[in-house]
């Protein structure tokens, strides 16, 4: 297969998202899904019992909070569990997209410059499609490479290496947006160039320290056009 043909006028030819904390704000629906889900169990539970729910997988939490209240499931319950879950975030997700604001803008003006656009998350396709599906902004995308898509999730770069593959495209030509240090090493291992993105009000905003491990932080996503035709990223 003939290779995409590069642009010589500038350095990144396809823009690689991720989904949680970039596109979207999720935190607290993952949190209040699974809160929804255990209302009713009668164990003792405390308060904050998820609220690592956005970043850890929803099998090793599920185990891991009821393990901590005395109960051990068995897989089959675990699965159970996480299925009963993301049926309630669909419909938190559909019913009021949780998008950042600049987010639409920044995407229409991308691909009016010609660069290609994917997502790569380390949530399920699903969740994707459900907060994105009414906006028209899927189709910006040239596909979703999602949880269900590799073995291994972020920090492993197997998500980000199947996107450079499916692009056909040197890596050094793709800059993915993260906002975690899981996902920047993740881009970074499959040798992707790399931007930060915390934007207002949102988790990454109030990690301390040099979270982005050197990478350019953006807090507003408006600058991405300008930071993007630069002649070198991180």
């Amino acid at each position: 297969m003939e290779l995409p043909k590069l642009n010589p006028n500038r350095s990144v030819d396809a823009v690689l998202w991720d989904f949680d904390g970039v596109i979207a704000r999720t935190e607290n629906l993952h949190v209040a899904a699974w809160q929804r889900v255990v209302r009713h169990v009668e164990i003792g539970l405390p308060a904050d019992a998820f609220k690592t729910a956005a970043t850890e997988d929803d099998r090793d939490l599920v185990a891991r909070v009821f393990e901590s209240a005395g109960v051990s499931l068995h897989t089959s319950q675990v699965l159970s569990w996480c299925a009963a879950k993301q049926e309630v975030l669909i419909q938190l997700l559909k019913m009021a997209p949780p998008i950042y604001p600049s987010v639409p803008d920044v995407m229409r003006s991308i691909a009016t410059q010609g660069i290609r656009q994917a997502i790569v998350t380390s949530t399920w396709r699903a969740n994707v499609q459900a907060t994105l599906g009414g906006s028209k902004l899927l189709e910006l995308m040239e596909f979703i490479i999602a949880k269900e898509d590799v073995a291994r999730p972020k920090p492993s770069p197997d998500g980000y290496r199947l996107a450079v593959q499916r692009l056909g495209l040197p890596p050094s030509r793709c800059v993915a947006l993260e906002d975690s240090p899981t996902g920047l090493s993740a881009a970074r291992s499959s040798g992707v160039s790399v931007l930060a993105v915390a934007h207002p009000f949102s988790p990454a905003e109030s990690r301390g320290g040099n979270w982005a491990g050197g990478a350019r932080v953006m807090s507003d996503l408006s600058q991405l056009a300008t930071v993007l035709a630069a002649s070198e990223l991180a």
